[in-house]
């Protein structure tokens, strides 16, 4: 995760990330974990949405909601759509 978020955040043109999760393999609570050390290590400063579906849904929802940063959960690639757009103009303004 930590390297995906470097690549993303060496585009200066980056202003949003969506990250969308299925994890019928992977559990969700892992993956939200890796976000959150992720965010943290490289000191993301612009928006983060993530969308997670899966084994363990409901655990890493929380993990990302206690993990005190501006990482966003959504419900469903709409919400999350809707919720990085909005960030990213909150974030424009």
């Amino acid at each position: 995760v930590k390297n995906a978020m470097r690549i993303i955040l060496s585009d200066p043109h980056v202003k949003g990330v969506l990250i969308n999760i299925f994890g019928g393999i992977m559990r969700c609570d892992i993956i939200a974990s890796g976000v959150v050390k992720a965010v943290k290590e490289i000191g993301c400063t612009i928006p983060v949405v993530v969308r997670l579906e899966g084994t363990n849904v409901e655990e890493g929802k929380q993990i990302l909601r206690d993990s005190g940063l501006a990482v966003i959960p959504a419900d469903g690639m709409k919400d999350a759509a809707e919720k990085i757009i909005a960030a990213v103009k909150k974030g424009e303004n």
